[in-house]
């Protein structure tokens, strides 16, 4: 019924182009790939890192997103006014075979199934207004600033979500947007409020020049959900802030963002996705806080090289009695080589540290300090000669090692188990990465 639906709108799509004046947009990632254990790749991750560190030939799925964007109105000389829908669709797959399962079993002892969600931008916008300035927005979007690429991680200013908002209101010599998110809990139906939800304001004020080639950016968050019972439980109010701002300049001929973050509560995770339902015996989240630093530099063809550079530190309290201090850090360079205008050879390497005092191993004992590093290289052909040039296809081969603390079937193992208990693994395969 699935395929039928999109055929249906595809072939819509191609009778309505003209008339509808839609934009067709898209990103597609995958491949394949053995681990020299001789079975099916696996990749390495040091859990409790955000995004996805050092990418490059460690990436397990398939991933796709298709979007529409609407446009019923455009803005011209006479009417500046404009309206669009965006409509996005993500689809992932473990890229194991040409048929896979659209469902995944959830409860092996009932067989209970899950049909994974597709639909994740579904909002109108709309601006251009004599009578009020700004655009304005309402839906479910991707609600995000900046990413660092060869970690896969949009690390600044993410709160993609369901909300409302107004932005591009010029303030001084800057731009402000703000918006309302709204993130209810999928968890459970009702309590003595509903459907527990966590609100978030959010504020963000960017483009603020401070040299010829530097703009500053501000981002603020307010976060609350209030207490609630559900007959059996009680659930305390909870709150939490966001503080945050981002340097976006030249630097060393490459181009730099330098974020620093302080998040609080609700948002010790920079992100909409804090508990709205805190429970009475545990308001660890709370008293939660991080600290957060991030270098993202880039710097595109010269003569015949390129580079990505990141660098990430953080600092925090899981908000326990005991045991709370959270810390990690990781860096990762990617230069690339241009023997010409289509073909390169892409090398990654860096290095992840994360220490999380409440963690422990398989066997109870305290984790203490976890750490990974990781060298990739990988011939590839690409469109243009560019760090971003797409499409790409390329070929991999890729070298994971761990300390001893990784080797538990919680950490490594956990998407890994050919490699618990050991301290290193080799991948090689296939990949390709589109966007459009």
């Amino acid at each position: 019924m699935k395929r039928i639906i999109w055929a249906l709108l595809f072939v819509f799509l191609g009778e309505q182009s003209f008339a509808l004046n839609a934009d067709f947009l898209g990103y597609l990632r995958g491949g394949t790939g053995l681990n020299l254990q001789g079975g099916s790749k696996e990749c390495f991750y040091n859990n409790g890192l955000p995004g996805n560190f050092l990418r490059l030939g460690n990436e397990c799925d398939f991933y796709t997103e298709l979007a529409l964007v609407f446009n019923h109105k455009t803005a011209t000389a006479d009417d500046p006014t404009f309206f669009k829908t965006q409509l996005r669709f993500a689809y992932s797959s473990k890229g194991l075979r040409q048929w896979e399962s659209t469902v995944v079993p959830v409860n092996s002892s009932n067989n209970t199934v899950k049909v994974p969600q597709s639909e994740i931008e579904a909002f109108v916008k709309a601006g251009g207004f004599s009578e009020v300035p700004g655009e304005f927005w309402v839906g479910k979007r991707f609600y995000r600033d900046v990413d660092l690429h060869i970690f896969d991680w949009y690390y600044y200013a993410d709160m993609s979500g369901v909300g409302a908002g107004i932005e591009a209101l010029s303030v001084g010599p800057g731009q402000l947007a703000i918006a309302h998110m709204i993130q209810a809990n999928e968890d459970f139906n009702t309590t003595s409020v509903g459907r527990p939800a966590l609100n978030a304001i959010d504020l963000r004020y960017t483009s603020l020049k401070v040299a010829d080639d530097a703009k500053l950016n501000f981002w603020g968050v307010y976060a609350w959900a209030p207490g609630s019972s559900d007959g059996s439980t009680e659930y305390v109010p909870t709150n939490g802030y966001v503080l945050a701002t981002r340097l976006d300049s030249v630097a060393y001929t490459g181009h730099s963002n330098t974020t620093l973050m302080f998040g609080q509560g609700a948002m010790k995770d920079f992100n909409i996705y804090g508990s709205s339902a805190v429970n009475s015996n545990d308001t660890s989240q709370n008293h939660a806080w991080n600290v957060r630093f991030v270098e993202d530099w880039s710097r595109d063809v010269t003569d015949s090289w390129a580079f990505m550079f990141g660098l990430a530190a953080n600092y925090g309290s899981n908000g326990k009695d005991q045991y709370d201090i959270v810390q990690w850090q990781e860096i990762g360079i990617r230069p690339i080589y241009f023997v010409s205008d289509r073909f390169q050879w892409v090398f990654e390497t860096g290095y992840s540290h994360i220490k999380d005092e409440s963690e422990t191993l398989s066997n109870g004992q305290l984790a203490g300090d976890r750490e990974l590093a990781r060298v990739t290289v990988a011939p590839q052909l690409s469109m243009s000669k560019s760090i971003w040039g797409r499409p790409v296809l390329r070929a991999y081969m890729s070298y994971s090692f761990w300390n001893s603390a990784n080797e538990d079937v919680k950490y490594i193992g956990a998407n890994a188990p050919t490699f618990a208990n050991k301290s290193s693994g080799m991948t090689f395969g296939y990949q390709f990465e589109a966007w459009f």
